[in-house]
């Protein structure tokens, strides 16, 4: 009798102990379940990207904090009408739908430019690049036209010296490229290398000279030249030629 009463009791016990466990299981699943859910609806959740343009960039973030989206300064330039600080474009635009906790991302101004443009007009591009870096500039598109004045001089620029105000930090160039001389080359083989090479020192040309032996041709005669006879030739270019030892 009293077997039967303790077998009774440890099966209750065991039926008790696989009910608490299995309440347990079902728990933490429905807690997980919340959570991932959660999770899922936030993610899901979709907003409208608010108005931002002309606001100043610490009031958006104050936005920011009660919002489920992040604020993201994507860069900083100046402006002739918005004060520093204030936000003069954003991305998505205002009303357009987006998820929560994604980027909405900003260009802040930094106010009207005080620094005047600097004068490059007569310097030469390289010193002229070095002076807009020295004031807060950079070189934009440099355009070129051919001349007989110095190589590489500025002639003018856009925006012009002095001014104030502007939007870019680029100033463009207009440039003059020293016009090269260009001549046809004649024929020098069989000539004297001698007198060959006092008619290209006349003229500006450099020469590069190959010896090679030839039994058959007087020494210090020119065999061979490169370019050939006929070809345009230009003030910076070399010439080769080969001349009998």
């Amino acid at each position: 009798m009293r077997g039967q009463q303790k077998s009774g009791l440890q099966f209750r016990f065991v039926t008790f102990g696989k009910g608490v466990l299995l309440a347990g299981i079902l728990l933490v699943v429905f807690v997980f379940s919340v959570i991932i859910g959660m999770r899922f609806a936030v993610r899901g959740k979709v907003l409208e990207a608010p108005t931002l343009v002309g606001m100043s960039l610490e009031d958006a973030r104050g936005l920011f904090d009660r919002l489920e989206l992040k604020l993201v300064v994507d860069g900083r330039r100046y402006d002739s009408y918005a004060p520093a600080d204030t936000i003069i474009s954003q991305s998505p635009e205002p009303g357009v739908g987006i998820k929560a906790e994604r980027d909405v991302r900003v260009v802040v101004s930094l106010g009207r430019r005080v620094t005047a443009v600097p004068d490059l007009k007569g310097t030469s591009v390289r010193a002229g690049r070095l002076l807009a870096e020295q004031n807060g500039f950079g070189i934009g598109v440099v355009t070129e036209i051919s001349g007989v004045g110095e190589d590489e001089m500025v002639l003018d620029q856009v925006p012009s010296p002095a001014s104030t105000g502007t939007l870019s930090d680029q100033i463009d160039l207009l440039v003059q490229k020293q016009k090269r001389m260009s001549y046809v080359m004649p024929d020098i083989t069989g000539l004297n290398f001698n007198r060959v090479l006092m008619f290209l020192k006349e003229h500006g040309f450099e020469a590069r000279i190959f010896y090679r032996s030839h039994g058959d041709v007087r020494r210090g005669t020119v065999v061979r030249q490169f370019p050939e006879p006929g070809y345009m030739l230009r003030e910076d270019e070399s010439i080769n030629l080969e001349v009998a030892r």
